[in-house]
């Protein structure tokens, strides 16, 4: 048996593992769809690479080549198709699949009717190439700053393409009939490249997914359960880089601590759902006024804290009123009862670069002390 065979042999079965693993990532990470999709595209190389093992029993050369060709663009087509769900890439996946069912006539036309060894042989390898370079668009696009995952799969992507250009280039070279010399050479790039690339590509996206796990997870130690508010935690650490980043930026920066008034005498009225109720609507409220870069979290019971960065302390104070009077604007309805809600709010412009987010809350902590003690529903600022 020729070394080919044993070659193919363990792509199929390593395909059939591949895809048997991201099978289980499917099934035990959240039922991702991306996951089934890569599962998908190499189950497909494994019917690849199992046709060209039982190439002796097709009786007509053509239906092998046709299905053969099939699975490698299929597998190709359902990798592109998992990372543009994952990346929520715009790309049209209905235009991939026309131009697929285009390059597969192509290669029939020059396999069965007017025979072009070099085409029918490259033709589908470029379609492959360009969904390969177009998947590592897709990733290292997929955030403003790439995980080290991403960056690595990108390149392995891009490689392959390259390896593959270079050995679809020499089978086109062959012209209408068979060049022995360009088929050798091509058939050694070819079983260079896409082992490596099979185990490469797969390892990445393995890596891209335990990427995406541990980041979900540390979101989630971060996040507030209840009105998804980053909490104490998370604020500390994301926003101490941000006031960092903003008085580098000599932006005006304004940290809002504030929590609903009388809050324990509505838990007594109308129980802790009503409570959690108010907490709910009453960030959804505050979380529609924000912009996008401010940073919102809830550091305790009916606590909470804003950090702003706006032209001057002036608006950052009309800003907090203006979450003030949204809150008391309308009752906020529970189990058909409704619930005034009022807020008091503490304003502290950091102008300090050096000072600390703890430093900060405890300043504006002071801030909403008074208010508190002036009467409640009220915004008092102080600078640091």
């Amino acid at each position: 048996m020729s070394p080919v065979f044993f070659i193919l042999i363990t792509l199929l079965l390593t395909s059939i593992v591949w895809s048997v693993i991201f099978l289980m990532a499917w099934y035990t990470l959240g039922k991702k769809s991306y996951s089934l999709f890569w599962a998908s595209a190499f189950m497909c190389s494994a019917c690849q690479w199992g046709t060209i093992l039982l190439r002796p029993y097709f009786e007509s050369e053509t239906f092998y080549w046709l299905l053969a060709v099939s699975f490698s663009m299929g597998s190709v087509i359902l990798g592109t198709w998992g990372h543009s769900i994952r990346a929520r890439s715009p790309i049209k996946i209905d235009y991939l699949l026309a131009l697929a069912v285009i390059t597969l006539a192509a290669v029939y036309y020059y396999k069965a009717v007017n025979v072009h060894v070099g085409l029918f042989m490259s033709l589908y390898i470029y379609y492959d190439i360009l969904l390969l370079l177009i998947n590592a668009v897709i990733i290292i696009k997929h955030k403003p700053k790439s995980l080290p995952a991403e960056i690595g799969a990108a390149i392995t992507y891009t490689l392959c393409g390259v390896c593959l250009f270079i050995a679809a280039t020499i089978a086109l070279m062959q012209g209408s009939q068979v060049n022995q010399a360009y088929l050798d050479l091509y058939t050694l790039i070819n079983f260079i490249t896409v082992p490596t690339a099979h185990v490469g590509m797969a390892v990445f996206i393995i890596f891209i997914m335990a990427s995406d796990l541990a980041q979900e997870m540390q979101k989630l130690a971060m996040t507030d359960v209840l009105t998804q508010c980053i909490n104490r935690r998370g604020f500390y650490d994301v926003g101490q880089k941000k006031l960092e980043n903003k008085l580098s930026c000599e932006q005006h920066v304004s940290l809002i601590y504030w929590d609903i008034d009388s809050f324990k005498n509505i838990n007594d009225e109308y129980g802790h759902a009503g409570g959690d109720e108010v907490l709910i609507q009453a960030t959804k409220r505050v979380r529609a006024c924000l912009n996008k870069e401010d940073i919102f979290a809830r550091i305790g019971g009916e606590e909470f804290v804003i950090l702003i960065a706006r032209d001057s302390e002036l608006k950052a104070k009309q800003f907090a009123d203006t979450l003030r009077t949204t809150l008391a604007s309308k009752p906020i309805e529970y189990k058909r009862q409704f619930i005034n809600v009022t807020a008091s709010f503490g304003v502290i412009g950091i102008k300090c670069a050096t000072i600390q987010i703890d430093k900060a809350i405890d300043l504006a902590d002071k801030a909403l002390y008074i208010a508190k003690h002036e009467g409640k529903n009220k915004v008092v600022c102080n600078v640091t």
